[in-house]
């Protein structure tokens, strides 16, 4: 049985790749396999193996990127039935892909991520693209668009536009830069940070833990990630890992008030630390 230390290390080498090596399939899975390390990888993997293999024969050579993309969708939203669990919107399961692939519901990012798996097994050159409060595909090269959580419904610019609007009740004002394509470890982070979300809510400390854990791998030079993580581990009692993150922190940190405050807290958690002993 592969056990989470295992996961762990599979999702760290798969994440470190060159970008165009890394199975973003597979990283989904390294990283669920954390919470659920008796899952079957090879037989997830099969299954979206499968969707390719039905869509393959609605399509031909000759389908241009929309007729690929349309097919999927109907295969994926209308046949198979994946859709977007409304309902419970903030299960993390949600965004765990073998759940996503066992329940046919998920959030926008992992049923894109079904989508664009599928679409990269037939060769459609597809992308993530983060919108403010909402993850679409994108049809690379083409200024076209589509939204798995609501079916893969088509969607032109002026849908993103009126999209992003309803997302931020209109305060955000609109840039092209919205629709720029993600990387793969854009894609990784978003759903991490959307399980840290959930775990920092529901207090479930040691799972948050895990879930920072993997985004310092995943981008190292973002400090408020060792803030997260020292906060964490602080209310837990962990102290001397809570001063650890922090010195992590401090390896980055530039603003003298910043740097201040922080020394601040290590010295309260040392303080801390020789009281208890």
């Amino acid at each position: 049985m592969t056990t989470n230390s295992s996961f762990r290390a599979l999702f760290i080498d798969q994440v470190q790749k060159p970008a165009e090596d890394i199975q973003l399939d597979l990283a989904a899975l390294y990283l669920a396999g954390e919470e659920y390390p008796n899952l079957d990888i090879p037989k997830l993997l099969s299954q979206l193996d499968a969707f390719a293999t039905r869509v393959s024969l609605q399509v031909n050579d000759k389908s241009s990127p929309s007729d690929m993309a349309r097919a999927i969708a109907v295969y994926l939203f209308a046949d198979v039935g994946f859709r977007g669990n409304s309902g419970e919107y903030y299960s993390p399961d949600n965004s765990y892909l073998n759940r996503v692939l066992e329940t046919r519901t998920g959030i926008p990012i992992t049923l894109s991520l079904v989508f664009m798996e599928v679409g990269r097994r037939l060769g459609l050159s597809c992308s993530g693209i983060g919108l403010p409060g909402h993850f679409i595909v994108g049809l690379d090269g083409t200024g076209e668009y589509l939204d798995p959580f609501n079916g893969g419904v088509p969607l032109s610019l002026e849908d993103c536009r009126t999209l992003v609007q309803k997302m931020s009740g209109g305060r955000l004002e609109w840039t092209d830069q919205f629709l720029e394509p993600l990387t793969k470890h854009d894609i990784l982070f978003r759903m991490l940070n959307n399980l840290k979300s959930i775990y920092m809510e529901a207090a479930a400390l040691p799972k948050a833990i895990g879930v920072i854990q993997r985004m310092a791998i995943i981008s190292p030079g973002i400090p408020s990630i060792y803030q997260e993580l020292a906060w964490c581990h602080a209310q837990q009692h962990e102290f001397r890992l809570a001063i650890a993150a922090l010195e992590t922190y401090l390896k980055d940190a530039t603003d003298p008030e910043d740097i201040k405050r922080v020394r601040g807290q290590i010295e309260g958690l040392q303080t801390t630390l020789s009281h208890l002993n």
